[in-house]
């Protein structure tokens, strides 16, 4: 393992690490490279009399240089940019397939790791399929608010386009150009890597986009990023390390998989950050101090927890302090996340509340009908959750009464969760 592995788990630990997502990692999804979306274009434009740009596209792809291959096709057969563009948003929609387990891919792996911000050079959403992050996924050219949040709330943004609309998606050496002269998302760009620490997941390295990236812009990457790179050589470490600034954390294919030993490093890091958390009490005391009267001035009208209350006519009071248990709930986690608290310990605690509405689902609303007496129950059971192991880890940071009553209305804000108060779905 790389000698660099411990300074990379301990920049994780201190939320410095922006994970930077390439094709690799969606290489068990059938999504096919840009050598192989490009040969497919040449194959479909470069027929008969024009059975020679094959041959020179063959020999760019060969050569690892996308944009000659480009050039090619649209110096010579009759494809134009938004022909590229369209091909590569149908091949993948077409070929893309969901593996019959998640161990044969790290997107499950990702699920667990307490990262923020998220880039990515892919044009499908595989990733935020399985983040499921409450917002979606941002181009980030498009990006209109204060780049000084970009930070706070937990995102997706993709570099070079999407498939959900093919006329974004950049390939040719004409949009990388155009796209990179934005001085916008050049500022975006400075900001990232000047306050972060990028991880490089799913790249060969012998990308021309990465590639012509660092270089171009090498004044944005003088601190240190890393990249997870199978089989390197020596010279491929020492030509990363010396050309494009990156420490490179190597794994082995032999006996193994890429999905594995990328899964590997993934879990140092993060049992590397849940044994400091455990070990380490100062980094756990520090006080999560919860929602002030700011907070309670929100308007949860619009929230789907404060909906399925109001179908079931349940009394405006009621409602009104449910609202006031979510936003304690709400404000509670989203302090832990910032207190460097990992994700499947919150995921644990949001279970242990699930079990607890189900019991209550069980024993009171099946046997009585009665909306407000099964919320009020459920509230009244929460009030003593036990949170058995995940105690000793939370430490100073147990939830208050009103924080943990909150929490079964956080689940029930989430669409993808079944938690209702009586039989009406809005």
């Amino acid at each position: 393992m790389s000698v660099h592995l411990e300074d990379l788990c301990r920049d994780y630990r201190d939320n410095k690490i922006v994970p930077f997502i390439g094709a690799g990692l969606s290489v068990p999804f059938n999504v096919p490279d840009w050598a192989d979306l490009i040969r497919e274009i040449a194959d479909k434009y470069a027929l008969g009399d024009l059975a020679f740009v094959k041959s020179a596209v063959e020999k760019d792809l060969q050569r690892y240089d996308y944009w000659q291959a480009i050039d090619a096709l649209k110096n010579y057969a009759t494809v134009q940019e938004e022909d590229i563009q369209e091909h590569i948003a149908n091949t993948i929609q077409r070929k893309i397939m969901k593996p019959e387990v998640d161990l044969l891919h790290n997107y499950s792996d990702l699920q667990k790791m307490n990262f923020n911000l998220y880039l990515t050079t892919n044009y499908e959403n595989i990733l935020q399929d399985y983040l499921k992050f409450s917002l979606s996924p941002i181009l980030m050219k498009d990006i209109q608010f204060s780049t000084q949040n970009l930070f706070d709330q937990k995102r997706i943004c993709q570099l070079h386009g999407t498939i959900s609309n093919y006329g974004t998606i950049v390939i040719s050496r004409e949009s990388y150009k155009n796209l990179y002269a934005d001085k916008k998302y050049e500022n975006l760009l400075r900001l990232v890597t000047g306050t972060k620490k990028l991880l490089f997941m799913g790249f060969s390295f012998n990308d021309q986009f990465i590639r012509t990236l660092i270089k171009e812009h090498k004044e944005f990457f003088m601190s240190r990023h890393y990249i997870i790179l199978a089989d390197p050589t020596q010279e491929k470490i020492k030509e990363l390390r010396e050309e494009f600034g990156l420490l490179t954390i190597p794994y082995k294919t032999d006996g193994s998989t890429h999905t594995e030993e990328i899964r590997k490093i993934l879990r140092s890091m993060h049992n590397s950050n849940d044994q400091h958390n455990v070990g380490n009490h100062s980094s756990m005391t520090t006080v999560v101090v919860g929602a002030g009267i700011e907070n309670f001035q929100k308007d949860m009208a619009s929230n789907l927890f404060y909906k399925k209350l109001k179908i079931e006519n349940i009394d405006q009071s009621l409602i009104e302090l449910s609202s006031a248990f979510y936003v304690a709930s709400e404000e509670y986690i989203r302090e832990l996340k910032k207190a460097g608290i990992p994700l499947n310990i919150i995921d644990a605690m949001l279970g242990k509340v699930f079990i607890k509405y189900k019991e209550r689902y069980a024993d009171t609303y099946i046997r009585h009908g009665n909306s407000e007496e099964f919320l009020t129950v459920v509230h009244s059971s929460l009030k003593d959750l036990d949170y058995g192991r995940i105690k000793q880890l939370l430490k100073d940071n147990l939830a208050d009464e009103d924080e943990v009553r909150g929490l079964v209305h956080i689940l029930a804000d989430d669409e993808k969760i079944d938690v209702w108060w009586g039989e009406k779905r809005c």
